[in-house]
């Protein structure tokens, strides 16, 4: 009798499971789509060297976000499911607490440093203002999404980045149609107040908390969340370090061509990877029993076809946004095929890496040592490269940093897990 409602339980909670999903993906692509067309409107109606500084205002608030967020985002996906309902309550109200805590830093020390930053190229006070609130309202939005996804609360999710998305591609349309120009600093503030409307609707009725910071939990969620904070730190830096090097070392022009080139395909892959499959198709597939090894061991053997889709499928949308974005970006072949073999080794390393971090603290620990250790050595490629080759040479530093950083990444996969 025990089994037959086994099998019953199964195949229901695989359909659940199954609908959750492809309720998140048509919810998360309806968002992609408006942020594609959100991204082509800001590059038909800004300058390319504005262009410039409107990525740049995104790769530093990507940047900030790290050390506000810290990793908890994938502690909580590990432990609030096994936490009970009263327990629940002081540790995402430890969570609350730490995190107001950590912004407000993030604002004084902001504001300190502001000659220092601005020093940067095509970066301006107000941009590194707008970069700021936008890493605080996109930290907030992060451990929201969390608290969801972990529950597999996933049509509130939708709702959420819905009702953003609408607001976001809204705001745009009139401040170009109805006010008949593009402003910088509009549409980084649209993009502010589009993530608090998403974080405003992910919260309502979320659940209780207790506002108690508790030094036990804080620990223990700590413990573990600060070695992901530390990759995500050292892999958002390299995958944004090239757009600092050549603002620093080029013109706007050739800064803001490659940002165009760069930016978009990055952030929408990210999306993708990051918002559906690492943060909620495999955790969710590992927890219910998928063999982490064996999904590797299929994957190992696919990697040229793998490789091949990823690439072509870069190709595909980056030739449509320049062409998109107008005549003033120029549709520069060696640039394409660069940057789309760096995003397919890319892809590579996000999904070995992901498997390594569902291993748990040792697995963390692992996926930190083999970014650090070659990391100056990453750097020091995009500048050599930049300098010898201008801005080739920057799409070059990527493809061979990310082909490097992947084929480390499945050799030291495949030795931890037959040590684990």
């Amino acid at each position: 009798m025990h089994c037959l409602t086994q099998q019953k339980t199964e195949p229901s909670a695989l359909m659940v499971f199954i609908k959750n999903f492809c309720m998140l993906f048509v919810f998360r692509g309806f968002g992609v789509l408006a942020n594609l067309v959100v991204t082509i409107l800001a590059g038909r109606s800004l300058s390319v060297e504005l262009m410039s500084e409107y990525n740049l205002v995104f790769s530093l608030s990507n940047l900030l976000v790290i050390p506000l967020v810290m990793g908890v985002n994938s502690t909580l996906l590990k432990i609030l499911p096994e936490t009970s309902a009263e327990e629940r309550k002081d540790l995402l109200g430890t969570v609350v607490i730490g995190n107001i805590t950590l912004c407000l830093s993030c604002c004084l020390i902001g504001y300190l440093v502001t000659p220092v930053i601005c020093r940067l190229p095509n970066l301006t006070p107000g941009s590194w203002f707008l970069a700021i609130a936008l890493a605080i309202a996109t930290n907030g939005c992060i451990l929201a999404d969390t608290i969801l996804k972990a529950d597999e609360r996933f049509l509130r999710l939708g709702v959420a980045k819905i009702a953003g998305s609408v607001f976001l591609l809204g705001s745009y349309m009139l401040c170009i149609l109805g006010f008949r120009n593009g402003n910088l600093y509009k549409y980084v503030a649209f993009n502010v107040i589009g993530q608090l409307i998403v974080l405003l609707f992910s919260v309502y009725k979320i659940g209780a908390i207790r506002m108690r910071f508790r030094t036990d939990i804080a620990g223990k969620i700590l413990s573990t969340s600060i070695m992901y904070m530390l990759s995500w730190f050292l892999i958002t830096a390299l995958n944004s370090a090239d757009i600092y090097i050549i603002s620093g070392m080029r013109s706007e022009y050739d800064s803001g061509i490659f940002s165009t080139y760069q930016a978009g395909i990055r952030n929408y892959f990210s999306i993708f990877y990051n918002d559906i499959f690492a943060t909620v198709m495999l955790p969710i597939l590992i927890n219910r029993g998928v063999d982490s090894k064996r999904l590797a061991h299929t994957v190992t053997r696919f990697l040229p076809a793998i490789f091949l889709v990823l690439g072509i499928g870069t190709s595909v949308l980056l030739l449509f946004l320049l062409y998109a974005y107008g005549e003033k970006y120029p549709v520069v072949w060696i640039y394409v095929g660069l940057e789309a073999a760096g995003i397919a080794f890319q892809g590579i390393y996000y999904f070995f890496n992901s498997l390594l971090v569902t291993e748990g603290h040792v697995g963390a620990k692992t996926s930190f040592v083999i970014l650090a250790k070659p990391f100056v050595f990453f750097l020091a490629t995009i500048f050599v490269c930049t300098k010898l080759f201008g801005i080739t040479g920057t799409f070059i530093s990527f493809t061979l940093n990310q082909a490097v950083l992947a084929f480390l990444l499945v050799l030291r996969y495949r030795r931890t897990t037959r040590n684990l």
